[in-house]
């Protein structure tokens, strides 16, 4: 019978070897459990390091899109931000202005109300948002737009979010309102941009967001990703718009600790072989 020994120094149970499990297309119980010689233990070295390159460029790219798409130029097919309290894909895209609702309880003293925006071949037209309790008074300021700045991507009282760099941003419009003389207009393209703003809130009470909503494609269906071949310019036909209370939607960044741990996995086998090549 061969006699089976796994690569000096390497343990199978290491973190970064689960990750490679996870995200490697490999064999590793039958590249750890391969005869010992010389030559099968420096394949095996090569193949590894290899391996773990690999998991990490993987892992690096997995993390990225989980919230969920890296920062492009331009942005490639990215799905929105986690964490909405509302998200109208699979719902139908309303043609003329259309009133939506979602509840939310209050879990802090203060609550970000944003909303994360794609469309990629059109624009979408939000205006009228108010955010209330117990039939009480807007908390929400310039939620109709009206305080404008006209053509600024950040309408007063709000905060403008685009860490996917998306394109054709939204921006406050003196065309298209719900009431009024403004609305705010998105046509972010393969990605999300948003608006937040901050409100006072009571932990344990509910609260009603309210809005209302206009689109200016031909599109049919929300959908959070383009489905049509088109994943990079405004032939897609990504369309959607979700609502976060607490959340802010932006994107996050692999851990470093978890880097770490893959890179300190590569620098191992790296040492085992220049011993083994001694």
């Amino acid at each position: 019978m061969a006699n089976w020994d796994p690569v000096p120094g390497v343990s199978s149970s290491a973190p970064w070897m689960t990750a490679i499990n996870a995200c490697a297309p490999i064999n590793l119980a039958r590249i750890l459990g391969s005869p010992v010689t010389r030559e099968a233990t420096m394949t095996r070295i090569e193949v590894l390091r290899s391996a773990l390159l690999g998991v990490l460029a993987c892992f690096v790219a997995d993390q990225a899109f989980a919230n969920p798409c890296p920062p492009g130029n331009p942005p490639t097919n990215c799905a929105p931000p986690t964490g909405a309290i509302l998200d109208l894909a699979g719902t139908p895209v309303p043609h003329q202005y259309t009133q939506y609702d979602v509840n939310f309880i209050a879990t802090s003293t203060t609550t970000n109300i944003s909303f994360a925006f794609r469309e990629d071949p059109s624009f979408l037209f939000l205006d009228d948002v108010s955010v209330a309790t117990g039939g009480g008074p807007n908390l929400l300021v310039n939620g109709g737009f009206e305080s404008g700045p006209e053509g600024s991507p950040e309408p007063q009282g709000w905060t403008y979010l685009n860490s996917f760099g998306a394109t054709f941003g939204g921006e406050v419009e003196g065309s298209d309102p719900h009431s009024g003389n403004n609305a705010y207009a998105d046509g972010a393209v393969q990605a999300y941009d948003g608006i937040t703003q901050a409100i006072a809130t009571t932990p344990g009470s509910v609260y009603t967001i309210t809005f209302w909503l206009n689109d200016h494609s031909s599109l049919t269906t929300f959908r959070q990703l383009s489905d049509n071949g088109d994943v990079t310019g405004i032939g897609g036909n990504g369309i959607d718009l979700l609502v976060y209370a607490g959340a802010v939607p932006t994107v996050t960044t692999p851990e470093p600790a978890t880097l770490l741990l893959l890179g300190t996995g590569i620098a191992a086998i790296g040492l085992s072989r220049r011993r083994k090549s001694r």
